[in-house]
């Protein structure tokens, strides 16, 4: 049997919405090791934030930060953080529309205002508590990745207003800010060379919006039967529901495990 390169979104495929992986899941994964897969997550998550879904995984390796940060057999791969000037100039708009910003480095996420509701509702879904508060955060390190917060109906403020940034919704009062040319399927393209496999042998599966182009650009995007109606549009295959032990079933489609 051929060896794969696997990718797995987190929320919505390997967790259902209360945040748990199905004993049939783990299964899952343990078959696709046993014969002889590479697995890696991929998630707009970062670092600190993968304990938990790497312990009962047994996966070592993972692309964070929707793409922007790689690690592979315990070693940092490909790091892609976001422009100083940029970031300075989000703030400073954000805070003129009173949206606050949450920024992320490999081990923590920062506010840039003591609490607000709507860090306190979105990051509360990841089960993570409101983040501590410090003034400038950003200024002397790299950041992989900011959270603004703002509905829907203000994404004009923003969209299309950068020319180094972009935004992902993945919360109904919050997006993820990344580089412009940052994706999942970017670091998904640095692990596939340095682990010498094509593109054509990976295998994706998500749900979500930040899942797009990996879903899109590797040899079999599979789309959870919970994804967004744009993912679907872009995938191999739609499996069933997170909730329907939808990715096991695809894996089963496929023939990977019995």
């Amino acid at each position: 049997m051929k060896r794969h390169l696997i990718f797995f979104d987190i929320d919505g495929t390997l967790y259902n919405d209360d945040k748990v992986m199905s004993e049939t899941t783990k299964t899952t994964i343990k078959k696709l090791k046993q014969k002889g897969h590479i697995l890696a997550i991929a998630t707009g998550r970062a670092p600190f934030m993968l304990k938990q879904v790497l312990d009962e995984t047994g996966i070592e390796n993972y692309i964070s930060f929707n793409g922007q940060f790689a690690k592979i057999n315990g070693k940092v791969v490909y790091h892609n953080p976001l422009d100083l000037e940029t970031i300075k100039q989000l703030e400073l708009d954000a805070s003129l529309n009173n949206h606050p910003l949450v920024f992320l480095n490999e081990h923590e996420m920062v506010s840039n205002i003591e609490y607000h509701e709507h860090i306190k509702e979105s990051i509360g879904t990841l089960k993570f508590e409101h983040p501590r508060y410090e003034k400038d955060f950003y200024i002397n390190q790299p950041i992989y990745q900011t959270l603004i917060f703002n509905t829907k109906d203000e994404d004009e403020l923003y969209d299309n207003q950068y020319e180094k940034i972009k935004f992902i919704r993945w919360h109904d009062v919050s997006r993820d800010v990344i580089p412009i040319d940052g994706s999942k399927f970017e670091g998904i393209k640095r692990v596939s060379e340095i682990l010498e496999i094509p593109i054509s042998d990976c295998i994706a599966i998500g749900d979500g919006a930040n899942d797009l182009e990996m879903i899109e650009g590797v040899g079999l995007g599979i789309a959870m039967g919970n994804s967004v109606d744009a993912l679907k549009e872009k995938a191999d295959y739609i499996t069933t529901d997170v909730h329907d032990e939808g990715l096991t079933k695809a894996f089963k489609h496929f023939g990977l495990i019995d």
